[in-house]
């Protein structure tokens, strides 16, 4: 009797993680999605910054190229539809469009995930082209890291946090809230990487005004 209940009792635990794991994936695929559509939004509403700058560093694999501006450090990602990036060197001084990196949500984490930092996922992904300022930023990736808040900027609208390879400074948009977060809490944060459409030397970019 007892090893018919015991059976039962497996085979009841069974259902229930095959229901929960099912459900899982089905949280996840939509979650991604919900994701997506919110970076987009994210991406569209951010205006373009139009700065000049001195490339600091450059990685051809992942054409990524971190610059030295005026009021800030940022490293973005090159568009394709940039036909010079094998030209470009380190220590160029350059004439720059891009968007900041921008941050779509941030969780706080509690519990045994409190205090780690790890990569969780990167997804690259290529919205429609759409008035609302879209187009041209196609390249941009969604980014969701386990991080640490460094600092909050309620003035200039940034959250820098400390993730498992670098620091990042992140624009959020006007409808997020950042009361709920303080100095030192770890947050599962999902963010826009920064994308640039125009990299071009300063000295072509004045001679052409």
């Amino acid at each position: 009797m007892n090893k018919k209940r015991s059976m039962k009792r497996r085979a009841v635990s069974m259902l229930v993680s095959t229901s929960i794991a099912a459900f899982g994936v089905t949280a996840i695929a939509q979650s991604n999605d919900d994701l997506n559509k919110l970076s987009q939004q994210v991406i569209a509403a951010a205006p373009p910054i139009h700065v000049q700058a001195t490339i600091t560093g450059i990685d051809p694999s992942t054409r990524m190229v971190t610059l030295h501006g005026p009021h800030r450090d940022a490293t973005v990602l090159v568009d394709k539809q940039v036909t010079n990036f094998d030209q470009l060197r380190v220590g160029d001084k350059v004439d720059v469009l891009y968007k900041n990196a921008l941050l779509v949500t941030a969780d706080k984490v509690a519990g045994s995930d409190k205090g780690v930092r790890e990569r969780v996922d990167t997804q690259t992904y290529r919205p429609a082209s759409e008035a609302g300022g879209v187009s041209g930023f196609e390249s941009s990736r969604r980014v969701e890291v386990l991080a640490t808040v460094e600092k909050i900027d309620k003035k200039q609208r940034t959250v820098t946090l400390r993730g498992p390879w670098r620091t990042e400074t992140l624009d959020y948009p006007p409808d997020f809230d950042a009361k709920h977060l303080k100095k030192g809490d770890t947050v599962h944060a999902v963010f826009v990487s920064a994308a640039a459409v125009r990299v071009t030397p300063a000295d072509a970019a004045n001679a052409a005004k």
